[in-house]
């Protein structure tokens, strides 16, 4: 048998009420920071973006195996896409470029893909 070691941590009620989301990996999305410095997050499980004025914490829970993310407020915007029949990430995405444009953005596998097959169509 091999020992275990638990870390815990002490969170103040003024930080939990501070706290936005908190998600799984396996639900949460960085799209990235618009041009005015403010960082958009998905949550994929009831497909809503939240504008907020810090990243995302990334932590590892210790009974998971899945890292997971912490938003704290305040919230610059909040924006439920299921009500819209029209509307999804990548219209949202496209929004935040044509109003206040991206100052970064992670690229995605399938731009990643696409890049490196036109370098393979070159050569």
């Amino acid at each position: 048998m091999s020992a275990t070691t638990t870390t815990q941590e002490t969170i103040s009620d003024a930080q939990q009420a501070n706290i936005v989301l908190e998600r799984s990996g396996s639900y949460y999305g960085y799209l990235g920071r618009d041009g005015e410095g403010y960082y958009h997050h998905v949550d994929k499980a009831t497909n809503t973006v939240y504008v907020t004025e810090s990243r995302a914490e990334r932590f590892l829970p210790s009974d998971a195996g899945l890292y997971w993310f912490r938003i704290r407020g305040p919230i610059k915007h909040k924006e439920h896409l299921e009500q819209y029949d029209d509307r999804d990430i990548t219209h949202w995405i496209a929004y935040v470029d044509s109003v206040r444009g991206w100052m970064d953005r992670p690229l995605d596998l399938l731009t990643i893909l696409g890049e490196t097959l036109s370098e393979v169509d070159l050569r």
